[in-house]
């Protein structure tokens, strides 16, 4: 403010700049505009909380979601592994039961060749 206004104009300019904040106060819009920002604090506000909890739910070293990831990961290549292990034991199963059928042909032959020669022999010599 100038030195050479009077106290008087001084008071009136005082008066006049405090009714025109007065009035930007109380305007709807200013108003508007204030309660706005408000809410844009409090949601950003939120959305940083919300952040941070999935942020540490990704990352949690005991459970988060990328350790869950790695845990599934190794699981499936170790089923892998394991239905591999699987497969050949099948194979060897499936080998195992064709020369079980093998051994029973060839014993149900020889039995039915023995019957045969038996059959043979008592034949010959008895009647």
């Amino acid at each position: 403010m100038n030195k050479d206004k009077s106290p008087q104009e001084m008071i009136l300019e005082l008066y006049d700049l405090f009714s025109t904040f007065k009035r930007r106060i109380e305007d709807p819009n200013y108003i508007q505009i204030e309660n706005t920002l408000e809410k844009l604090v409090d949601n950003q506000n939120e959305m940083k909380e919300e952040i941070r909890g999935l942020k540490k739910q990704l990352l949690n070293p005991f459970n988060g979601v990328i350790v869950e990831n790695k845990k599934n990961s190794e699981f499936r290549e170790s089923h892998e592994e394991w239905l591999k292990e699987f497969d050949k034991i099948i194979e060897e199963h499936k080998g195992v039961v064709r020369w079980k059928a093998t051994i029973q042909k060839i014993i149900i032959a020889v039995l039915t060749a023995s019957g045969a020669i038996g059959s043979f022999i008592l034949s010959k010599y008895i009647g």
